[in-house]
Formats: structure tokens, C-alpha cells, sequence
């Protein structure tokens, strides 16, 4: 490899024309004694062919056997040859290299090239010398700042690396430790909690008539979880079911107090009415105004109005009567919670039947008496109802007047009417008759006399024996509204 030179420094080249000549080569320029200095022959690396430059079509001839000893061109050859082992040396003086090359072009340094047979030689290849100049200096340089900084950026990563392992590291112990230190906290925490939490007593408020303190607490199915469960965790839901299915008539409101503590207020349910029910109405259930079942096998009304006409094949205690969609169910509810506002279920004489059978036509029997009162459809409800319960000692008595007076045993209260409500002597659904036609007198002929009887018709055809004799309905009441 060319030593590279320093700056300033200048160069000297010593060009060896007898590199790779043949001993019997004819020197066009002259002998090996005019030559001003003697070269050594040119060296070679140790092969035995060596390719020829790259373009180059001269042949190149083989280099002759060595002559024996005694031989004179032999002699000659070898007493004219340099000396292989001298070197070009450098002008000291100077400081300047010398450098050899052969006939082709080539530096020459230590080593011997031989030319000889091209047999088993391998490819020509091309050597490119490279000539140190400033452009090829600075060129080397910058590549030894770009390596000196891509190796230090190399560095920087590794480091960088490393130091966001070692933070990922960190991350996840303090991550684990914080974990740690969390589900201590909540256990802790839940421990404390339940101790402090633990039930420790059931507050029953407003105990209703016919029952007490200790029966409430059993029916909201508490009392083995004192001390036991924490009344942080009781849902007050299932206690308030709890209630309504052991004792349909308590309603119940369930609520916790911290930190140990549940109160339950206590309301009983009313009984409003009773219902039967069942395929043929075989069965008697008792609701109250909103219609929750009390009783759904009652044996007696306990004198409670009761509906008759109910389509419901289901009643269960503590639960809405019929299908939530049943519109007679509703307008049963809707009839009751009305009647109880306004107080009619209070009155005298007591209304003690509802027949449902027909929506449009909802009837009221009042107890003791043959009246009837004709609700009609559940449309304007609260309008007929409270001119009844306004109106209510005139019309029982209007009514009393028709059953006194023995024109008729029933009278009929209608609340639909257009005067408000109007009292009829007839009872529901009755049909004024209508009388016969008058009958005409006949037409007599000019010169005819009539007859010494007005009342004997002409060709009147003999009644048949045992015929009954036509029945003339009575007039009705000339006041009555539903006349005509």
C-alpha cells in the first residue's frame, strides 16, 4: 500500500524499462551500462502468472529457462543482470520516495513479477490506483467524522436505551408496589368498613293496628342478620318484597341510615272491594283501592262492595289484580279511587254492587233498596260523581217518593243524563210502548142512515168464543224525561 503523503511533500518516480523484458530482448534504448543507475528486477507476489492490465492486447512472452553454469550467454546474462536484492532507495537529502514501475504502467515495490505462460491464469482485473490528492483528503476526513459521529450517536442510543430500560424497570416495580399497596388499603379498608357497618338494629316506624314491633321485624326476614352482615350491602328492595309477600295488607319503605342501621315505616292497605274471579266467578278476592290483592281465597265480603262481570282467571296476593292491560281492571280502579275521594262509599244507603259486565254501561246497587244508578261509561267519571255526591240526599229522596207513591218498586238513577241526573219510576233498559192508531168512523152514502148504535161497525166480524180481550197498557209518568 502507497504511503500516503504529506502535505508539501513532493514525489519522485523511477520508471524500470527492463521490468518484464526477456534476456534475449533487444533494448531499443540503449544497455543496462548507459542506464544512469542500476534497478533490480522487478518483484513478484509469489505467483507464478500475473494478468495483463486491463486493454492491454500485447502479448506477453514467456520468460526463458535460466542458462547452466558454463554457459557464456549465461554468464553475460548474469554478469550484466542487477541485483534483485538492491532496492530503490529514497533521496535522503530530499526526503522525497522514489517509486518504480514496470513497462506497463505498474509500481513496482518489493516483490518480483514474472511473466511467463498465461496457463490456468486467472481473469484480468483492473487496478485502480488512487493518487492522494486534497479532494481524496478530505474526502477520507469527512468519512472519519461521519463514522466518529454515527458511532457516537450509536453510543447515545445504547445509553438511551439502557436508561429507559432501567425507567421501564422502575415503572413496573413501583407499578407492582402501588398494586400492592392498593389491595392492602382495600382489604383494610373493607375490614373496617364491615365492623363498622355490622347491622345492629331494625327500626320499625308507625306499627300499625294489630300488630307489633317484633312481628314487622320478623316479616322483613332480618333479625337473623344482626350482627352478622353489613347493613351497608342489604338491599332495601328485597326487604320491602319480603314484607308484601308474607302480609299483603302492610305496605312497607325500606331505608338504611349509616352506619348500622335499617328503618322501616309501615302503612296497611285498606280494604275497597271484594272480586270475583275465576272461569264461572267462583272465587272472591279482596283488593284495595289501587287493586292489590289482599286476599285472593276470600270466604266472606266482610261488607265490602263487590264487583260482579270481571273477566280475571288470576288473583295472587300482594300483586295488581287481572293483566296490566286490562281496561276493565282500570276503569274498575279508576271507579273505586273516585268513589273513596269523594266519600260516597260512606254514604247512606251504602252502594254495595258494581257490575262491570259492560263498559258503557256500568251499574251501582245501593244496599236495601231497589235503586239502580246508571254510571255509563268511565268518560266525564269525576263530573257524574261529584254531582252525585252533591246531589246525593235529593235524589234518594226523589227516588223514595217513586217507590212510596205505588205507581212502582224499582227507580233508576242516571248520571248521563242531559240535565245532569234524572230520577226514573222504570227500571233500566225499559221500553216506553207505543198506543194503537185511533180507529176511523166509516163514510155513509148519500141517502143512508146510520145506524141507531154509533159504536156497532159495519160487517164486524164475530170475535171467537174464549178469545182474550186486548190489554191497554197504561200511560206512563208524564214527567219522566225519557217519554216519547
Amino acid at each position: 500500500m502507497a504511503k500516503k503523503k504529506k502535505r508539501g511533500e513532493q514525489a519522485s518516480f523511477l520508471f524500470d524499462d527492463d521490468a518484464g523484458k526477456a534476456a534475449d530482448t533487444i533494448d531499443l534504448f540503449g544497455s543496462d551500462d548507459e542506464a544512469p543507475e542500476e534497478h533490480p528486477e522487478p518483484l513478484t507476489d509469489g505467483t507464478d502468472d500475473e494478468p495483463l492490465p486491463s486493454g492491454t492486447d500485447e502479448p506477453v512472452e514467456p520468460e526463458p529457462a535460466p542458462a547452466k553454469e558454463g554457459s557464456a550467454r549465461g554468464a553475460a546474462k548474469d554478469a550484466s543482470a542487477p541485483d534483485a536484492s538492491e532496492k530503490p532507495k529514497a533521496d535522503k537529502s530530499s526526503g522525497t520516495p522514489t517509486f518504480r514501475f514496470d513497462r506497463y504502467g505498474r509500481r513496482v515495490d518489493r516483490k518480483k513479477i514474472r511473466y511467463g505462460k498465461r496457463k490456468n491464469a486467472p481473469k484480468a482485473t483492473t487496478t485502480v490506483v488512487e493518487h492522494d490528492t486534497e479532494a481524496k483528503r478530505e474526502y477520507d476526513e469527512a468519512r472519519a467524522r461521519s463514522r466518529a459521529r454515527a458511532e457516537k450517536r450509536a453510543r447515545e442510543e445504547a445509553r438511551q436505551a439502557e436508561l429507559k430500560k432501567a425507567e421501564r424497570k422502575k415503572k413496573r416495580q413501583r407499578s407492582a408496589s402501588t398494586l400492592i399497596m392498593g389491595f392492602l388499603a382495600l382489604l383494610v379498608l373493607a375490614v373496617l368498613t364491615w365492623f363498622v357497618t355490622r347491622l345492629s338494629s331494625v327500626r320499625v316506624m308507625n306499627v300499625p293496628n294489630g300488630y307489633t314491633e317484633d312481628e314487622i321485624v320478623e316479616l322483613t326476614g332480618l333479625k337473623p342478620k344482626l350482627k352478622k352482615r353489613s347493613a351497608l350491602f342489604i338491599n332495601t328492595a328485597d326487604v320491602e318484597k319480603h314484607i308484601r309477600d308474607n302480609d299483603a295488607y302492610l305496605d312497607a319503605m325500606v331505608r338504611f341510615s349509616f352506619p348500622s342501621t335499617i328503618h322501616v315505616t309501615v302503612s296497611k292497605r285498606e280494604e275497597a272491594a271484594c272480586v270475583r274471579w275465576g272461569p264461572q266467578s267462583e272465587y272472591l278476592a279482596i283488593i284495595d283501592e289501587n287493586g292489590t290483592v289482599l286476599n285472593a281465597a276470600a270466604e266472606r265480603t266482610n261488607g265490602l262492595l263487590i264487583a260482579d262481570g270481571m273477566s280475571i282467571s288470576s288473583a295472587v296476593n300482594g300483586t295488581r289484580i287481572g293483566d296490566s292491560s286490562d281496561i276493565q281492571v282500570a276503569a274498575l280502579i279508576r271507579l273505586l279511587t273516585k268513589l273513596k275521594e269523594l266519600g260516597l262509599l260512606e254514604r247512606t244507603p251504602k252502594i254495595n254492587r258494581i257490575n262491570m259486565t259492560e263498559l258503557m254501561q256500568i251499574r251501582m246497587y245501593l244496599e236495601g233498596t231497589p235503586y239502580t244508578i246508571e254510571v255509563g261509561d268511565t268518560s266525564n267519571l269525576e263530573t257524574k260523581l261529584m254531582l252525585l255526591q252533591k246531589h246525593w240526599a235529593e235524589i234518594i229522596q226523589e227516588a223514595g217518593d217513586f217507590v212510596r207513591s205505588g205507581t212502582t218498586n224499582t227507580a233508576t238513577i242516571y248520571l248521563y243524563s242531559k240535565g245532569g241526573i234524572t230520577v226514573s219510576p222504570y227500571e233500566p233498559g225499559y221500553t216506553i210502548p207505543t198506543l194503537p192508531p185511533a180507529s176511523v168512523s166509516p163514510s155513509f152514502a148519500p141517502g143512508e142512515q146510520p145506524s141507531a148504535n154509533p159504536n156497532e161497525q159495519p160487517n164486524e166480524p164475530t170475535p171467537e168464543p174464549n178469545t182474550p180481550a186486548p190489554q191497554v197498557t197504561p200511560m206512563p209518568h208524564q214527567d219522566d224525561p225519557f217519554t216519547g
